[in-house]
């Protein structure tokens, strides 16, 4: 593959952001962890670093609010569960809103464990 700016040299690296091929000449910090070929996209590359931060940071917390979520309403449900088992004597309520209980207060510890494991 020849370089874009020079055509009779042989590219040894390509743009991180627009894909276009460099020679040795054109590559301004040979050391940095993404090459670019300008300040453009240089400054492309880092909006679409920050973007990406964002996205994921609003994935946490959105598996942090699911997780509070489900334990909330585990709560309820387990109080539900209670109040029928004395006021209510019915069998099916009573084993009804004890399996919810159960499957939000293990859907919150999966969203949390999941939080907590973007975070890493």
């Amino acid at each position: 593959m020849k370089c874009v700016n020079h055509m009779e040299n042989e590219a040894v690296a390509v743009c991180a952001y627009c894909g276009r091929a460099l020679c040795p000449a054109c590559i301004e910090e040979p050391k940095a962890p993404r090459i670019v070929c300008s300040l453009k996209c240089a400054q492309g590359l880092a909006r679409n670093e920050q973007a990406l931060q964002t996205i994921l940071n609003q994935g946490i917390r959105a598996a942090r609010a699911s997780a509070f979520y489900c334990y909330l309403c585990a709560a309820l449900s387990a109080g539900a569960a209670v109040v029928a088992w004395f006021m209510l004597p019915s069998t099916f309520l009573i084993l009804f809103t004890g399996g919810c209980a159960v499957v939000l207060l293990v859907s919150g510890a999966w969203y949390g464990r999941t939080a907590r494991k973007q975070t890493l």
